[in-house]
C-alpha cells in the first residue's frame, strides 16, 4: 500500500493544477486509498513524495512553493479532513477497524462456541485458537471476526482426518466433472466458428449431485459458450488493450454477461435479479446500524421472499491487471459481505446449518474463485481464444457449480421456517463442519 500510495501522491504533485496542490488535497487523496491510515504513516509517505517532487521544479516557482507548504500545514489539515469523515460530510463505505477489545471479545466468543462441542475436530480447533495471541490479530484477520477459513494456519495444521472433516462441506457441494460437458468444450474449441421458467424445486440440499438434468446443463453450457465466443471475437479484449482496461469494462463486458448466461432460464422466478451498479447492501447497512452506509459490492444476486430482499451472492472484481493489494482488499471485503448476508438471512429464517450459505465470487485478474468462506473452486477466466479445451471445461464447471449451489440455497431459503425471535441469533457466524463429520 505505501508504495502505491506514494506513487499516487507523487503523480498528483507532478500533474495536478497548481491551485489543487495543498495539504487538504493530499490528505484526502491518502484517505481515499486507506480511510484508516494513521497520521504518522501518511505523513511519512507525504514527506517522501514532497521531497522527490519539489526537486523537479524550478526554485521559487509557484508549484514548488505550494509543495513546500504541504508539510507545515499537514497536521491541521489531517485533523480537518478526518473530522469531515467523522461528521459524514465525506461519505465512505470503509468501516473502522476493530479495536483490541472487540477482537478479544470476538475471539472469546469463538472459543466458547468451539468448546461446547466434544468432537476431536472442535477440540483441535479450540486448542489452536486458544494458543493464538490476541495481540497479534488485526481487524483483517478472519479469526478476529469469529471466522475460521480453510487457508488459515489453524486449519492447514490439522491432522489429515480432521482436515478432511473440516472440508466435508466442499466435497458435498462439488459433484464430479461431467464428461458430456467436457466433450462439448472439446468440440467448441476444435470447431471455433463464426422460454419458459420452471419452478424452483423444494426441499433440495447439498448432496454432491447436480440438481438439473444433463440436457439442462448442456443448454446452459451452450449459452455460456455463445457469450464467450462474442468475448473472444471482441478486439477490445486483445493483449494490446488489456493493461489499460478499467474494472468497469471488465465487469460489464465479460463478468456480468457470463454470470447472466450461467443463470439464464433458471428456476428463480421473476423476484430474483442481479445488480451491477454497486448498489448498497441492505444486509451490510442493517449490520452496521445507526443509518450508516452499507458496503457496495460490485455485483449482487438478490431474491425477494415474503416481501423481504435477500442477498444470496456477492462479487468483487478487479481490473484484468490486478495488484496484490487489490486482491487482498477484495478478499477481506468479500467474506465480510458474505457474513453480513448470512446474518441478515438468519434474522428472518431458521436455515439449515452447513447447508445454506451466501456465495462469494472474487475475480482477481484472470482468476475466478467461488467461495463460501472455504474456497469451493478456482479457475482461469478464458477471455481470449485458447486451443486448450481443459481450461474452458474447468471454467464452465465453475459457473455450473455456482448455479447448482445457488439453486440449492434458494430452495433452502424458500423452505425455511420463519424465525420468531432473534434472541439466540449469533452476532457473527463460524464456518466449520457439523460434529461427527
Amino acid at each position: 500500500m505505501s508504495t502505491e500510495l506514494y506513487n499516487k501522491i507523487y503523480d498528483f504533485l507532478m500533474t495536478a493544477e497548481d491551485k489543487k496542490i495543498n495539504a487538504i488535497s493530499i490528505i484526502y487523496l491518502g484517505m481515499q486509498e486507506d480511510r484508516w491510515i494513521t497520521q504518522s504513516e501518511l505523513k511519512s509517505i507525504v514527506e517522501r513524495a514532497v521531497d522527490s517532487a519539489s526537486n523537479v521544479f524550478m526554485n521559487g516557482s509557484e508549484r514548488q512553493l505550494r509543495i513546500f507548504r504541504i508539510l507545515p500545514q499537514f497536521n491541521n489539515a489531517f485533523e480537518g479532513v478526518n473530522n469531515l469523515y467523522d461528521m459524514g460530510a465525506i461519505k465512505t463505505d470503509k468501516e473502522a477497524p476493530l479495536g483490541s477489545d472487540q477482537i478479544e471479545n470476538n475471539t472469546n466468543k469463538l472459543k466458547n462456541k468451539l468448546r461446547k462441542e466434544s468432537t476431536p475436530l472442535y477440540q483441535h480447533l479450540y486448542s489452536g485458537v486458544n494458543e493464538i495471541s490476541v495481540q497479534e490479530l488485526t481487524w483483517k484477520d478472519p479469526l478476529a471476526n469469529q471466522i475460521i477459513r480453510d487457508n488459515s494456519n489453524l486449519v492447514q495444521g490439522l491432522p489429515g482426518n480432521l482436515k478432511k472433516a473440516f472440508m466435508k462441506p466442499v466435497r458435498l457441494m462439488k459433484p464430479a466433472s461431467i464428461s458430456r460437458v467436457e466433450d462439448m468444450c472439446n468440440r467448441f474449441v476444435s470447431n471455433f466458428l463464426s422460454e419458459n421458467l420452471s419452478s424452483l424445486p423444494y426441499e433440495l440440499s447439498h448432496t454432491n449431485e447436480w440438481k438439473e438434468s444433463e440436457d439442462k446443463l448442456e443448454e446452459i453450457t451452450l449459452k455460456i459458450l455463445k457469450t464467450l465466443k462474442s468475448v473472444w471475437r471482441n478486439p477490445a479484449f486483445c493483449s494490446e488493450f488489456v493493461a489499460t482496461m478499467n474494472e468497469g469494462t471488465y465487469v460489464n463486458n465479460i463478468i456480468v454477461p457470463l454470470i447472466n448466461a450461467c443463470l439464464s432460464n433458471n428456476h428463480f422466478g421473476e423476484s430474483a435479479f442481479i445488480t451491477t451498479f454497486e448498489r448498497q447492501s441492505i444486509a451490510s447497512a442493517d449490520r452496521r446500524g445507526d443509518r450508516r452506509v452499507g458496503r457496495r459490492p460490485d455485483i449482487m444476486f438478490i431474491s425477494k421472499e415474503d416481501d423481504k430482499y435477500y442477498e444470496l451472492m456477492y462479487a468483487e472484481c478487479s481490473r484484468i491487471i490486478c495488484t496484490k493489494q487489490k486482491e487482498e482488499d477484495d478478499d477481506i471485503k468479500l467474506w465480510r459481505e458474505c457474513n453480513d448476508g448470512l446474518y441478515w438471512a438468519q434474522k428472518s429464517c431458521r436455515l439449515k446449518k452447513e447447508q445454506f450459505g451466501i456465495i462469494g465470487i472474487q475475480v482477481a485478474g484472470y482468476e475466478l474463485e467461488v467461495h463460501r468462506y472455504y474456497k469451493l473452486h478456482e479457475t482461469e477466466i478464458p477471455i481470449r481464444y485458447s486451443n486448450d479445451p481443459s481450461i474452458l471445461a474447468d471454467f464452465i464447471y465453475t459457473l455450473l457449480l455456482f448455479r447448482n449451489t445457488l439453486i440449492v440455497n434458494m430452495s433452502l431459503l424458500r423452505c425455511a421456517h420463519d424465525r420468531r425471535s432473534n434472541r439466540n441469533l449469533d452476532s457473527s457466524t463460524v464456518t466449520s463442519p457439523p460434529p461427527n463429520s
